[in-house]
């Protein structure tokens, strides 16, 4: 069974009343892409700039430690760039965004005439995903990553101007959050034709550590169906939503979102998480992408590993960090990860 065999079969049920969807073990695809710049020897700078070497990182990374899949991201300041935002690139790190294109609110029309998918680093990024899914997208299940609507509207207004205004003016924050999602379906459509499996949306800013549930509700959660909706109906085979933190209040509601999968944080327990998911949707998790990933011991790996798999078992679980592994995490810690759910069973 391939990598991309296992993935399908957990996004999709399929696989009777086979464990975890019919596979053999769970698939790994964990969300780490700048965290294997190093050991590719790309610095950062690099990475976030050349096409090729962005590709080359995920080839390299995914074939040295045997992943079922690999996930691109161009970062939180993607989708702000490409409307025109002004950003920065250090030498080796990510890029920083140095303006708000929607400090006043009132540019939103200027907005509307831009073309997202012609600007900023987004041609660079389709042309990345396209050569990962062109060299390893026949074994490998390629995930390509976009923002979502309430993370592109923080990026383009201010993570504190849009919590503030949700509060006090959210009727100019839902017509910020309708362009969003307008900007989401128009650069998820050339990214459909890269070759990539499958779609997350990042929402970090949907976390109840940001904003309470009943906001989610009432704001995003809308704007979320609609943005899935379009998805599915352009021809997107899996979406997935990445929401950080606890998310158990909100698991539900973003199950009804239609989307194929979420991704479940270290702070929610496995059992849990596959409880409130009442198998409507895959799983992908949840070890600490710091204290465990990071700053752990391979011993600390295998046996946080060992206990997802365990508490996962049968579920259809996809297997990987709960955050994205961040830069500086040891090789060792990374193939341990690997080899311990080879280990595992799906019995």
């Amino acid at each position: 069974m391939t990598g991309l065999q296992r993935v399908v079969k957990v996004l999709a049920g399929r696989g009777g009343d086979s464990p975890g969807g019919g596979v053999d073990r769970p698939p790994v695809l964990p969300m780490v892409h700048t965290g294997l710049a190093e050991h590719a020897g790309v610095p950062l700078g690099r990475f976030f700039t050349d096409a090729g070497a962005m590709a080359q990182v995920m080839i390299e990374g995914c074939r040295r430690f045997g992943f079922d899949g690999v996930q691109l991201s161009l970062g939180v300041t993607g989708e702000a760039q490409a409307l025109g935002a002004a950003v920065r690139q250090p030498a080796d790190a990510a890029p920083v965004l140095n303006e708000h294109l929607l400090a006043e609110p009132g540019r939103l029309d200027t907005l509307r005439r831009r073309d997202p998918t012609t600007g900023g680093r987004m041609p660079l990024f389709f042309e990345a995903v396209e050569r990962v899914s062109r060299e390893i997208g026949s074994e490998v299940f390629i995930l390509a990553t976009m923002r979502g609507s309430l993370l592109i509207t923080s990026q383009l207004r201010g993570v504190e101007e849009m919590l503030i205004d949700l509060i006090e003016q959210p009727a100019p924050v839902e017509e910020m959050l309708a362009f969003a999602t307008d900007v989401a379906l128009k650069l998820s459509r050339p990214l459909l034709g890269t070759g990539a499996h499958g779609l997350l949306l990042g929402e970090a800013t949907c976390s109840p550590n940001f904003i309470s549930p009943e906001m989610y509700r009432r704001l995003v959660l809308p704007h979320h169906r609609r943005l899935v909706a379009g998805l599915k109906e352009m021809g997107w085979p899996f979406v997935g939503l990445h929401v950080c933190g606890n998310t158990t209040s909100i698991i539900k509601d973003m199950i009804s979102t239609g989307v194929d999968f979420l991704d479940v944080d270290y702070q929610v327990p496995p059992d849990q998480a596959i409880s409130l998911s009442g198998d409507r949707a895959g799983l992908r998790g949840n070890l600490d992408p710091s204290s465990v990933f990071r700053f752990g011991t391979p011993d600390t790996v295998k046996r946080q590993t060992e206990a997802v798999c365990a508490a996962a078992r049968g579920a259809r679980w996809i297997m990987s960090s709960g955050c994205d592994i961040p830069p500086g995490t040891p090789a060792e810690n990374i193939a341990t990860f690997v080899e311990s759910v080879r280990a595992s069973t799906a019995d």
